[in-house]
């Protein structure tokens, strides 16, 4: 401390001028370099049209596969697993899950596994007949659950997703980040693009998120499809993401939406 203040004495004043101004100048610089990290585009999704949705379901997970949108949907009692026609919306298959609260679903190595949100189960059912072969068990929560063609992804609605192998083991964990702080309630998840594209609960965009960093990438803001959707209730959230890979377009809806809307989301 003797030497601080001495150092203060007996340097001259417009020398101490010079090194307080390069300090600051440091901290700024330092400072405006951390905000363009963290600056983060927001886009907005093109809307190519829309089908049908049932507007009783309470859709938990979506995903597209050859021509057919699978939904889980939730509810104690009402949970359950379709087959919709990605046309027309007409439903081709409505399977009753009874027990339990549905939540997420995924199609991996030609079986659908569908959470359930609080029963540690994960319901196996093989494709295309949707007959249930067995379950996997898991701790803690399930909301929402995709795949990198590797791995399961799951969430719990924190701001952690759960990497799993094919016997459902914790194999990794990512928290994802969204401008510098943590991104929680995590829901429903879509893998596309190598990017993993996220809802969060009572909230109208989609995050696209870097699988390896956990850093979100972009912002999809998804007010005009709320916007057409009209006036909602507090549950009717948007919730429910699947990419048709040959046509690079995303089908994207809500909990009790009377449709389903087909976009496009900019490169």
């Amino acid at each position: 401390m003797k030497h601080f203040y001495s150092f203060f004495k007996t340097t001259p004043p417009f020398v101490l001028l010079f090194l307080i101004s390069l300090f600051l100048g440091r901290c700024d610089s330092s400072n405006g370099s951390r905000q363009k990290q963290v600056e983060i585009q927001k886009i907005t999704p093109l809307i190519l049209r829309t089908i049908p949705h049932d507007n009783q379901a309470f859709t938990q997970g979506l995903l597209y596969h050859k021509g057919k949108i699978y939904e889980s949907t939730g509810l104690q009692e009402k949970s359950g697993l379709k087959c919709i026609n990605a046309e027309d919306g007409a439903i081709q298959a409505n399977i009753p899950v009874a027990g339990v609260f549905a939540e997420g679903l995924v199609l991996k190595d030609n079986k659908f596994i569908q959470l359930t949100w609080r029963s540690g189960n994960a319901i196996i059912y093989s494709y295309p007949d949707l007959k249930n072969i067995g379950t996997y068990r898991y701790g803690g929560e399930g909301w929402g659950i995709t795949t990198d063609g590797k791995y399961f992804i799951m969430s719990n609605g924190s701001d952690t997703l759960y990497w799993r192998d094919d016997e459902f083991r914790i194999k990794k964990r990512t928290v994802i980040t969204f401008r510098g702080a943590p991104l929680t309630k995590l829901n429903e998840l879509e893998y596309a693009r190598n990017r993993i594209y996220a809802n969060v609960w009572f909230n109208d965009f989609i995050y696209e998120i870097d699988p390896e960093s956990g850093k979100v990438l972009r912002i999809i803001d998804c007010t005009p499809l709320v916007k057409q959707i009209g006036t909602l209730r507090q549950q009717d959230v948007l919730n429910g993401i699947a990419y048709d890979k040959e046509k690079d377009t995303f089908f994207i809806t809500g909990k009790y939406w009377p449709l389903i809307f087909e976009v496009k989301i900019p490169k």
